[in-house]
């Protein structure tokens, strides 16, 4: 006969689900830690399912099905920020790029490079 099993976390029903948990919150930590951040999530998914079978017994029974999904995320952003005055505008350059030319045509008499 087969072991009646309670539903809680605490049962071996849902062991598998705290192995994975257990091992992704190992992970997330290695990654935090080799990436010096000090945010991050785990989430636990768990979807059930509850379907009617016939039993055995030829009675209708409900069987649940516990599927389970862990995720993380390491919130890791980079980032730098420049601009370039729109003091120029794009010039073709005949072979398929561009460069940018000044937008006066003034000449600029501290410039080195005058040409």
């Amino acid at each position: 006969m087969a072991k009646i099993k309670p539903v809680n976390l605490e049962s071996d029903t849902f062991t598998q689900m705290k192995q994975d948990m257990t091992e992704y919150l190992n992970l997330l930590l290695r990654l935090m830690q080799r990436y010096g951040e000090d945010k991050a999530s785990l989430t636990l998914k768990l979807t059930v399912s509850l379907t009617e079978q016939e039993l055995d017994n030829g009675e209708k029974g409900t069987v649940p099905t516990f599927e389970h999904k862990v995720t993380t995320a390491v919130q890791r952003k980079d980032e730098t920020k420049g601009k370039l005055p729109g003091e120029y505008v794009l010039d073709p350059d005949g072979n398929g790029g561009f460069n940018l030319k000044p937008l006066s045509n003034q000449i600029d008499m501290f410039e080195q490079n005058v040409e």
